[in-house]
């Protein structure tokens, strides 16, 4: 398990989505997302409702999405789960959150779901964290973002 914390995207802000699913390699986006704790500038309402605690979409849908619709996620946690996981399963637990989660800050680095592979959190629209179980995403995003990120370890440490 390893971690980043970036804090600028090629974009300019680190709440763009479309430019983080672009990096995620086929079999990451074959897999089923969780969005939860999430607040932004725009709602397509029918895929990111305002009224709810959560999305569970498959990643192939949202990358089209956020390709499509340029939506800034001020706050929220992207979970990726095994393609086999079902929602009630993901459920049984509390939804993860970003706001006012003192575990994002500890030296140890966790998925904030104890079911989750990969996660990214957008945290108060200035910092992007980034979490995987998968090395392999984790060195796409230190060879995109070398300059603007950290280990999420080392910096939680200091």
């Amino acid at each position: 398990m390893k971690g980043l914390i970036i804090s600028e995207l090629k974009t300019g802000y680190v709440a763009n989505m479309a430019e983080i699913f672009n990096i995620l390699p086929q079999k990451e986006l074959e897999k089923m997302w969780l969005i939860s704790n999430y607040e932004c500038n725009i709602y397509p309402f029918e895929q990111i409702p305002i009224d709810k605690d959560y999305v569970w979409r498959k990643g192939t849908e949202l990358k089209e999405l956020f390709n499509k619709e340029e939506i800034m996620f001020i706050w929220g946690v992207f979970t990726s789960f095994p393609s086999n996981t079902e929602l009630n399963d993901v459920l049984q637990v509390p939804l993860p959150i970003a706001d006012g989660n003192e575990t994002l800050w500890k030296s140890k680095i966790e998925i904030i779901h104890p079911l989750g592979d990969t996660e990214f959190i957008s945290w108060d629209g200035t910092v992007l964290l980034v979490k995987s179980k998968d090395l392999t995403i984790i060195n796409e995003f230190i060879k995109e973002y070398s300059s603007v990120s950290k280990d999420l370890e080392e910096y939680n440490s200091n």
